[in-house]
């Protein structure tokens, strides 16, 4: 349990408590994927199940079923073993397979909607299309890419008449009416859009990268892959290139437009805003359908389809195999994590207040809630927090001077003036430690105690 995903993973605990998001936590993703988590933690603990187990249970089960969607989409174009290959390459995605065993990651039900989404819209379904695509933009906005890859699919298959269309897309919009209707209820509509737009309108602007900047992140995220990934590359764009002739038109086999569309939309979104390989994961689909079925249309120019499907399949079950990098293989266990992070909080009572900068471990670990409504300070949110104040950044300290803390946790990549601000102010009230505990290695976590 570590870094985003555990963030995620205590959204979804604390909304299961009762926790409103926007009103009660800052939050600059959209919720679908918070609100499922919680939900999710809810059935568990109504059903003995402990509530993390539960989220990450469910995000194991929507991880399983993506290949599935992807099977039945590229089904709808692609001979059975091409759809077959790109199912179990998606199972060889390792950013995919990371990011069903992390936990409550946005991306895992954006990528799953969307394939639904557009399943829905290859096979005529066009009202259900348009609603799960919109699900697909609640988990995480650039979800929007798999929305438009459903409308296209939606004209392709011939629909033109405008007040069709029109409902069609008016029904992307019935989730968000949900949505707001329920914020709007708790008091959180005008802090989701100060947060889900305003922050990321501000956010794409600052911390955008140049087109070489995102070619460099991207290329970093491809060398991350396992070798034999790497090496099927240039093997499938050859078989796609190869790929026979099908059907009486004499038209190539080819990848659903669905598909094509929203990987080449996606690929583009990633040119506004690039940050890590966490945003590789909706690359998923249309990376897995390349590599599966181009080196399936390899094979299957010098082999019979069958032999072609199960060495395709041979081939890729290969590459899903986790090998020795650290992500794959975290240096503690989830025991071991807990004990250290149960330690820091010894010697605290109930009463005590604690805050958390970009630590929800300590307070998953602990069940403890964070004293205040900012979970992260990164990338421009202690500016946000801070023009939000109307006191601004002193704003901000004079209240942890009136709440007092017993005990404040700083990590990551909280940095800037107000970071030299907090500092200062910590060093006439707090002693000051750091420690490792992992994720908190590379940097380490600080550790700040009320002076009593």
């Amino acid at each position: 349990m570590l870094l985003d995903a555990a963030t995620w993973d205590h959204m979804a605990l604390e909304i299961a408590r009762g926790l409103v998001p926007y009103r009660d936590v800052f939050l600059h993703k959209t919720p679908a994927s918070a609100l499922l988590g919680a939900a999710a933690a809810s059935g568990g603990a109504a059903t003995g199940i402990d509530p993390l187990w539960a989220a990450h249970l469910l995000f194991l089960l929507l991880g399983a079923v993506a290949p599935v969607l992807l099977f039945a989409l590229c089904r709808t174009r692609l001979p059975l073993g091409a759809a077959v290959a790109a199912a179990i390459a998606l199972l060889a995605y390792d950013e995919w397979i990371i990011a069903a065993l992390e936990g409550c990651r946005p991306k895992v039900p954006a990528v799953v909607f969307g394939l639904a989404s557009m399943l829905a819209a290859e096979r005529g379904a066009a009202f259900s299309a348009s609603i799960l695509g919109g699900i697909s933009v609640l988990d995480w906005q650039p979800g929007l890419a798999f929305l438009f890859g459903a409308w296209a699919a939606i004209w392709r298959r011939g629909e033109r008449r405008f007040g069709r269309l029109f409902t069609i897309a008016a029904a992307s919009l019935l989730p968000a009416a949900l949505l707001l209707a329920w914020l709007a209820a708790h008091g959180a509509l005008g802090d989701f859009f100060e947060q889900s737009v305003l922050f990321n309108l501000h956010y794409i602007h600052d911390k955008a990268r140049t087109p070489l900047g995102t070619l460099r992140a991207l290329t970093r995220t491809i060398g991350e892959w396992n070798d034999l990934e790497v090496l099927i590359a240039p093997a499938a764009l050859a078989g796609l290139w190869l790929r026979p002739r099908s059907g009486a038109a004499g038209t190539r086999a080819k990848l659903p437009v669905s598909l094509a569309v929203s990987g080449t939309l996606y690929a583009a979104m990633t040119f506004v805003s690039y940050q890590s390989w966490p945003d590789a994961i909706l690359l998923g689909p249309i990376v897995a359908s390349v590599l599966g079925s181009g080196l399936y249309f390899l094979l299957a120019s010098r082999l019979a389809p069958v032999a072609a499907t199960l060495a395709a399949t041979a081939v890729l079950a290969l590459a899903a195999v986790p090998d020795s990098r650290p992500k794959f293989h975290p240096p503690v266990d989830f025991q071991a994590q807990h004990r250290s992070f149960a330690q820091l909080a010894d010697g605290l009572s109930a009463a005590d207040a604690v805050v958390g900068v970009s630590v929800p471990e300590f307070f998953i670990h602990t069940g403890r809630r964070n004293g205040w409504k900012w979970p992260y300070l990164w990338f421009g949110v202690d500016e946000f927090a801070s023009a939000g104040h109307e006191d601004g950044f002193d704003g901000i300290l004079a209240d942890l001077d009136r709440q007092q803390p017993a005990l404040i946790l700083v990590a990551r990549l909280w940095a800037g003036p107000q970071r030299a601000r907090f500092e200062r102010w910590a060093a006439e009230r707090y002693d000051v430690t750091s420690m490792r505990i992992f994720p908190h290695l590379k940097r380490p976590l600080r550790v700040y105690r009320l002076r009593r």
